[in-house]
């Protein structure tokens, strides 16, 4: 077993004919890793091919998932993200890192609620960081989505870019948000 795989694709890629573009035959020749990364636009680029129905056992054994330049500005890059997320039984650390988007995106809002209500699909997950939140609405719905469906999360860690203005208020509202886990400790820190 691999014990870490990093994926990484550049945004201004433009021949995506080199490599699979497709998350069933990229995870199938993938050996079965315990830590994840996948960074620039790799999520967009596998989702090209289309999300598959049933997730890939390469999946079955990671434990930490990270998603580094996570655009919330595009449903398939969020949908893929979403797949990856749910897709991991054994999943038990979640690092996304937020990209700066400045409109909120509303198909990627709905996309989110509907997830919403997926609940207990994070079995595992105990401790989520989120990084270079801002707050907006999507990256909201997201971490509505992960409280919602990750049934013994310990601990939420968002740091913020310092754009974050509101950032008492904003906690104090993420804090209401229906959660699976009664026991999940809050954390907020400005970089």
């Amino acid at each position: 077993m691999l014990k870490t795989v990093n994926v990484c694709f550049n945004r201004i890629l433009m021949d995506t004919s080199t490599f699979c573009s497709n998350l069933t035959k990229f995870f199938h020749f993938m050996p079965s890793p315990e830590e994840l990364e996948l960074g620039g636009s790799s999520l967009e680029y596998l989702n090209m091919g289309g999300i598959p129905e049933n997730p890939s056992a390469a999946l079955n054994n990671v434990k930490s998932l990270r998603i580094s330049d996570m655009s919330f500005r595009n449903v398939e890059e969020v949908s893929s993200a979403v797949y990856l997320i749910t897709s991991c039984p054994k999943l038990q650390e979640l690092t996304i890192e937020c990209e700066a988007v400045g409109i909120v995106v509303e198909p990627v809002i709905q996309f989110l609620r509907a997830k919403a209500i997926s609940c207990g699909a994070m079995k595992l997950l105990k401790s989520v960081e989120m990084r270079y939140f801002i707050g907006f609405e999507m990256e909201i719905e997201i971490v509505k989505f992960i409280l919602a469906s990750a049934s013994v999360l310990k601990e939420i860690f968002i740091w913020s870019s310092g754009q974050f203005h509101w950032g008492t208020q904003m906690m104090d509202e993420i804090k209401k948000f229906h959660r699976e886990s009664p026991n999940v400790r809050f954390k907020f820190e400005e970089m």
